[in-house]
């Protein structure tokens, strides 16, 4: 079965999107923020826009995020979370 591919632009378009239903605290310039570093993350770029969105807001909501991060030989062991998505989803808002 051949899967469809999703243009870029269309693909952080309806991430965006899903990050905003998922949590309607984060702005538009957030939620596109966050879009680009799931659709940089090469695992959730494989999947549909809305179900990487829901991916990482699950994985996000646990006591102990996991480390989102591109896989190499060398990966230190204080390799750098994708801090847009750490900081997005699991920072505290402000009431409005």
């Amino acid at each position: 079965m051949k899967t469809q591919t999703i243009e870029a632009g269309e693909w952080r378009g309806r991430c965006a999107r899903r990050i905003r239903e998922l949590d309607d605290r984060i702005t538009e310039p957030e939620a596109q923020t966050v879009a680009q570093d799931v659709y940089d993350f090469e695992r959730t770029r494989a999947m549909l826009p809305e179900d990487a969105a829901d991916f990482v807001a699950q994985q996000m909501s646990q006591p102990e995020p996991p480390r989102f991060e591109r896989r190499s030989k060398d990966r230190p062991e204080n390799a750098p979370f994708m801090r847009s998505i750490v900081r997005f989803l699991t920072e505290p808002k402000n009431a409005s």
